[in-house]
């Protein structure tokens, strides 16, 4: 039988090492692999901007890229129409900016979705 080695797993002298560890440094390092990805999704969700809506009737509610406004912010009268000057990035075809509660989000028209996210300066 040959042995075979790939990037994977690189053969039986790794395996060897590997067997060789105290189980201890073994979970050490996978407990140093799971923190770190762990930290790193922990400060991806804090770094996301959201906007609280508190809507009469309907309660409180976290919006952030990817949910749907309310209707009333897919009407083209709620339009930011100087983007340019405000330093935003020109809207999509079926996209507006709008601004809610001292953000800027970029709405696609038909679907209400928020494509984009950012603090006003």
């Amino acid at each position: 039988m040959s042995q075979r080695t790939s990037l994977l797993w690189p053969g039986p002298a790794f395996a060897r090492l590997w067997s060789a560890l105290h189980p201890i440094a073994r979970h050490t390092s996978v407990l140093a692999v799971v923190a770190c990805c762990t930290l790193s999704n922990a400060s991806f969700a804090a770094e996301q901007t959201s906007i609280t809506l508190d809507r009469p009737g309907a309660g409180e509610t976290q919006l952030k890229k990817g949910d749907n406004v309310p209707d009333e912010f897919q009407r083209p009268s709620l339009a930011v129409n100087d983007w340019q000057a405000r330093h935003l990035s020109a809207p999509g075809k079926d996209e507006q900016w709008v601004q809610i509660k001292g953000k800027f989000a970029l709405v696609s028209i038909p679907t209400g979705t928020i494509k984009e996210l950012i603090d006003k300066p």
